[in-house]
């Protein structure tokens, strides 16, 4: 998760922050208990389940990131935890791009932790494969993994959450016996079901995409980090600083 807990999210601290979705994790860290922080989810349902309720500095709205209901230049500080990966791509990206761009004020901040397809893909036996030798810790940086591998089979640009579940079903895995051999908890491996006929799709860019894509839409990359988890190397944390007389608008 994006956190304070070094010199690179110090660094970011403001005084109005614009927070994509409601990671509850983000919205209770430490360093952004004093500052003023917005979140908007697209989703009320996922508001009402999660959102610890609002306080004086504390807001969750239901909007559209894409078409954000503030003022140009109306934040310090945006954050976002994996949310380039669940738009449309490329359009859904450029225009969540644009909107945070108009709404950063001049010399504002972009906190990102980017969920990064490696530059060398995986197959999905190989994904696979590794489960079964006890080499992934967790089911949830499995299905990252898998998602990764079957959108790399053709290089896509994204990959439908569907796909994904295709691949896991054509590997016909017993999710229970799964679960009592690793010591995972059912429940988590049943989340797998959810991408089963789902028309959602995400897009997994290689870092060196991902940081074109946000320099084109006038942001400069300040500072990357990388944590120490399972998956982390895929997951790097990113500061950007918004430049001074960019338009914010970029081509894919």
């Amino acid at each position: 998760m994006l956190t304070a807990e070094t010199d690179l999210f110090r660094t970011a601290e403001r005084k109005r922050v614009w927070l994509l979705g409601i990671t509850p994790e983000i919205a209770a860290a430490s360093w952004l208990q004093d500052l003023d922080l917005l979140a908007v989810e697209h989703a009320r349902a996922m508001i009402e389940a999660v959102w610890a309720g609002d306080t004086d500095r504390r807001q969750a709205i239901c909007a559209n990131w894409l078409h954000a209901p503030f003022a140009d230049e109306s934040f310090d500080l945006v954050i976002g935890d994996g949310c380039l990966t669940v738009v449309d791509f490329p359009d859904g990206l450029s225009r969540l791009l644009a909107s945070v761009h108009r709404c950063l004020r001049q010399d504002g901040s972009l906190m990102l932790r980017l969920f990064c397809r490696p530059d060398v893909a995986e197959t999905p036996d190989a994904v696979i494969a590794a489960l079964h030798s006890g080499a992934i810790g967790n089911f949830h940086a499995f299905k990252w993994r898998l998602a990764m591998a079957v959108q790399g089979i053709a290089d896509a640009p994204d990959v439908a959450v569907d796909a994904v579940w295709q691949a896991w079903n054509e590997a016909r895995i017993d999710a229970r016996e799964l679960a009592e051999v690793r010591g995972w908890r059912l429940a988590q491996v049943g989340t797998i079901e959810f991408y089963r006929g789902s028309s959602a799709r995400y897009s997994f860019m290689r870092f060196d995409e991902a940081i074109r894509h946000l320099q084109r839409a006038g942001f400069d990359l300040v500072a990357t980090r990388t944590g120490s988890y399972e998956l982390a190397e895929r997951c790097p944390r990113v500061l950007l600083r918004k430049r001074q007389g960019a338009s914010g608008a970029h081509a894919p």
